[in-house]
């Protein structure tokens, strides 16, 4: 018999479930460090605020119960609501996301983010609501502000003759020092003047042949008047400083090289911050990206077992308990629940890997016991698979970066070596380590396994969900954690594939990386 009171139980029971996930993915929302609101669209081009996160609150100082079901015009103040409502009718009118910079000020001062808005259609094809993103550059701005003015800064010493100036008597092949050399340096010089090579000793090794060499060349081999040299000159307490050393040379009346004035100048300050600099616009770019991605998760990846959910705990409210109907509907119902808890998982994941590489501190890294440590934990799996690994890597060969990191790269490429192995020949595993002073280390990680069409797959092979073997199970999060971690660390990675013929990955980082960490 039919029970009402039955099925109004189920119902509350499913909302409350429901609830339950809404909740849960209002608390991971406030969990992004990025400011993350939706708009309702409404009539006569109005955008009401339905949804907005503690990063929200925290970034302009308005709590979020006063934004929530306010309109636009009511929050942000003008010059910037002008903007920001062309930049809405832009994107409802393309159906595309739009993305702009905008500076506006709030209770806690004046914020510069960079603002993506991206439509969300109805059943209809029309807009109907805007979730917007906005990324913080305050303070990559103020960094920027405080490079130019550092940079001026130094134009003006420069003038002051502050730096380490000196005078190469070339007769006698000695350099007299001005103070600016023991205050930049860390010297005590027993005797001045010195001999030029004990200059010549103190400039790195992979820069000698071009700087110290090079300067020989000038003087004795050409008519130039002035030369100048970027490189590595080693400090007191073993450093290394970047210099930019640039002089003037006095020949006589035949052409010889007699003296040579010139200043040496610390720019290690300066090319660290243009490093940043450099590693800020790459990070941003990936930023935005992975942003898009991520957008596109919770419109498509969650939107669509949350529709399924919905349908199926509405129908379960419609037909009778006792029912093929009701029990086929609530194993479609429970199996939609599941693939939006490994979403969620998922998405918990990566804003995990985000927060971690947020506060990385870079550390001597020793790769070949750390590719061990990963191949052990899939050592019975590859033995199962009948597969061999070979690791070609120098037992002291240690490198800048996360121990942590570089785990999970080598943990998640063999064991995607061993997953898509090819069924017709036994796998191998090569993980190859190579250095060289100008290209830095390239570690190539290769196998002979099913192997993918490259050239198909084309930019999206390192991006979320992105998966290219029929058949086999996975998540596609895998190969977008080792792209994550490398570039986290300061590197690059490129994959080159053929089907049937095998995989090879391989991770570049730059010269140099860890000369200065602690020894």
């Amino acid at each position: 018999m039919y029970n009402p009171a039955d099925t109004s139980g189920n119902f509350v029971a499913a909302n409350k479930a429901l609830a339950k996930r809404e909740h849960q993915l209002s608390v991971l929302f406030d969990t992004i460090a990025d400011v993350t609101f939706v708009l309702n669209v409404e009539g006569e081009g109005r955008y009401r605020f339905v949804f907005a996160n503690k990063a929200f609150e925290k970034t302009t100082g308005l709590p979020v119960e006063q934004v929530v079901g306010r309109y636009v015009e009511d929050i942000i103040p003008e010059p910037s609501l002008s903007l920001v409502l062309t930049k809405y009718r832009e994107a409802i009118s393309s159906m595309e996301r739009v993305i702009w910079q905008e500076t506006t000020d709030y209770p806690t001062g004046q914020v510069t983010g960079e603002v993506s808005v991206t439509p969300v259609p109805d059943e209809h094809g029309r807009c109907c609501q805007l979730v917007g993103v906005v990324h913080d550059l305050t303070k990559e701005k103020q960094v920027e502000k405080a490079l130019r003015i550092s940079n001026e800064r130094l134009a003006y010493a420069l003038k002051a003759t502050t730096d380490a100036i000196y005078d190469w008597t070339i007769s006698d092949d000695s350099l007299y020092w001005g103070e600016g050399f023991e205050d930049l340096f860390g010297y005590q010089l027993a005797q001045n003047p010195t001999p030029f090579s004990e200059w010549a000793d103190y400039v790195h090794p992979d820069d000698s042949p071009r700087v110290v060499a090079g300067l020989r060349h000038a003087a004795f081999e050409t008519t130039n008047l002035f030369w100048q040299e970027e490189y590595r000159f080693r400090r007191a307490n073993g450093t290394w400083a970047e210099v930019f050393d640039r002089g003037y040379l006095l020949r006589d009346a035949v052409g010889r090289a007699v003296r040579m004035m010139g200043a040496m100048q610390d720019i290690t300050s300066r090319k660290q911050a243009e490093r940043q600099r450099q590693q800020l616009t790459e990070k941003l770019i990936s930023q935005n990206a992975d942003l898009y991605q991520f957008a596109y998760i919770v419109s498509h990846n969650l939107r669509a077992p949350l529709a399924n959910a919905l349908g199926f705990s509405d129908l379960l409210t419609r037909v009778d308990k006792e029912s093929v109907v009701f029990g086929a509907s609530l194993q479609k119902l429970q199996t939609s629940l599941r693939l939006f808890d490994e979403v969620l998982t998922d998405v918990n994941e990566i804003l995990l890997v985000r927060d971690e590489q947020a506060g990385y501190r870079p550390e001597p890294v020793p790769l070949a016991a750390v590719c061990q440590q990963a191949l052990q934990g899939l050592h019975e799996a590859l033995q199962a698979a009948g597969g061999q690994l070979h690791i070609m890597i120098p037992a002291d060969l240690r490198v800048a970066g996360s121990r942590a990191y570089f785990h999970s790269i080598f943990h998640n490429l063999i064991s995607n070596a061993i997953k898509y192995r090819a069924e017709s020949r036994p796998l191998r595993i090569n993980i190859v380590s190579t250095t060289a002073a100008a290209q830095g280390l390239a570690i190539t990680v290769r196998d002979n396994g099913s192997g993918f069409d490259r050239e198909r797959a084309g930019d999206n092979v390192f991006q979320l969900y992105r998966r290219f073997h029929v058949g086999q199970s996975g998540r596609g999060i895998g190969l977008y954690l080792v792209r994550a971690h490398v570039e986290a660390m300061g590197g690059q990675v490129t994959v080159a594939s053929r089907p049937n013929e095998g995989t090879e990955f391989t991770l570049y980082f730059r010269p140099y990386a860890d000369e200065n960490l602690p020894h």
